[in-house]
């Protein structure tokens, strides 16, 4: 049976009420008990820093197979309050078009077009492409860099794929990004469990890393838990588009923003 792919556009659903179900046969992560008392305020929104204007992001595609080609650079831009995305110097030997994706995972990730991915559609082979559109500042919080990869598919969804990927990866490329810390300071601490937000937390360090969801916990309560914002939390776990369910991990740590806190979904 093929397996669907969805497209994650890097913005969290905030939806205040938790779906009460059974959680996920995952392995629970060890729990920090202590609770720390000495919270900082909540992220002042208006502190946040922009990323000004220019190029932020560059990748260089490699053919991933050697029975077609495909070169190019994908460069992406902020300005106009958004994020703009082209393919420079783009050269492609796939037959029927190719679609380009942003994955917020590595380029040795099996199945990497397939799951929480940004795509722009269909694309001209064999000329420059731009224009292409990531979103407004709002879309990702104001900071895209959680996407590591651009992918190059083929248009029509290959169906001998010997990994059984829908879309098989014809280029990749890792995206190096030129952003500044768009949320210094952003440091959830744990101040213990109350109505609203009962669950456990990993740590690291002793600072939470990440905090599974009980039935009965609300995104304000979570946040309000951790001493951060719920646009925070929102940033910090720009791959979560459903309702909240018992059992979800949500990240609380920038440097596991996106994909470092999602497993791939069939690696």
């Amino acid at each position: 049976m093929p397996r669907l792919t969805t497209f994650v556009l890097g913005s969290i659903a905030l939806v205040l009420g938790l779906v009460a179900c059974s959680p996920p046969t995952t392995e629970t992560p060890p729990v920090d008990t202590a609770i720390q008392t000495d919270v900082p305020a909540p992220t002042d929104e208006a502190a946040d820093v922009v990323i000004p204007d220019g190029v932020i992001g560059t990748a260089e595609l490699t053919s991933a197979s050697g029975d077609d080609t495909v070169s190019g650079t994908v460069v992406v831009t902020a300005g106009g309050g958004g994020f703009d995305v082209a393919l420079e110097d783009f050269h492609s030997d796939v037959p029927g078009g190719v679609q380009l994706f942003l994955s917020p995972w590595s380029e040795t990730t099996t199945c990497l077009a397939d799951m929480y991915n940004f795509s722009f559609g269909n694309l001209s082979t064999d000329a420059d492409q731009r224009g292409l559109s990531l979103g407004d500042s709002d879309s990702s919080r104001g900071d895209p860099s959680y996407y590591l990869t651009a992918v190059i598919t083929a248009s029509a969804p290959s169906t001998t794929d010997p990994d059984g990927c829908v879309l098989t990866p014809r280029a990749v490329g890792t995206i190096t990004w030129d952003v500044p810390d768009t949320r210094p300071g952003l440091l959830a601490v744990d101040t213990g469990a109350r109505f609203g937000a009962g669950g456990a937390t990993a740590t690291a360090d002793g600072s939470p890393i990440s905090y599974r969801a009980v039935a009965g916990d609300t995104l304000n309560d979570i946040a309000d838990r951790f001493g951060i914002t719920l646009d925070d939390l929102g940033f910090l776990n720009p791959l979560t588009s459903r309702q909240l369910q018992a059992g979800d991990d949500l990240n609380l740590r920038v440097a596991l923003r996106g994909g470092a806190s999602v497993p791939p979904p069939w690696d």
